[in-house]
């Protein structure tokens, strides 16, 4: 029998391959957090896909929108937990994760309308080139 190796991660990072997908990413909710939410039932490829079932939370240190970790259970849920990852491990911003690109169609359009929450609930604007994002793409 293999020998058990632990090794400590950097974001804290749960995930529970079901259909769909849990996950939990870095911290939950804290005093002074602000959260953004998505809902995947009018999300794009999740609806042409028929698995448009499904939430996501992320949340964020205000005043500046850093994202300090998320929790899902949607569609595809594995691959954004691991994008999420990053960015948390990474210190970005709502406004920075939604200055780069969010090809259509993709899951990953999902998370926009979350950061765009949580750049309202701070005194972060949006980028400036950011698409207006209602369904299909999110």
């Amino acid at each position: 029998m293999p020998a058990k190796v632990t090794v400590k991660r950097h974001v804290p990072l749960s995930i529970t391959f079901t259909d769909p997908p849990v996950a939990s990413i870095g911290q939950s909710e804290e005093e002074g957090a602000v959260t953004g939410t998505s809902d995947f039932d009018d999300q794009g490829r999740a609806r042409v896909e028929g698995v448009n079932e499904g939430t996501l939370t992320l949340y964020a240190a205000a005043p500046q929108g850093k994202l300090i970790g998320a929790d899902l259970v949607a569609p595809a849920g594995e691959h954004l937990a691991h994008l999420l990852a990053w960015a948390v491990e990474t210190g970005c911003t709502a406004s920075r994760l939604l200055e780069l690109p969010f090809y259509h169609p993709t899951m990953e359009e999902g998370l926009k309308q979350a950061l765009r929450s949580i750049c309202a609930a701070t005194p972060i604007a949006l980028p400036a080139d950011h698409d207006a994002g209602a369904p299909s793409g999110g």
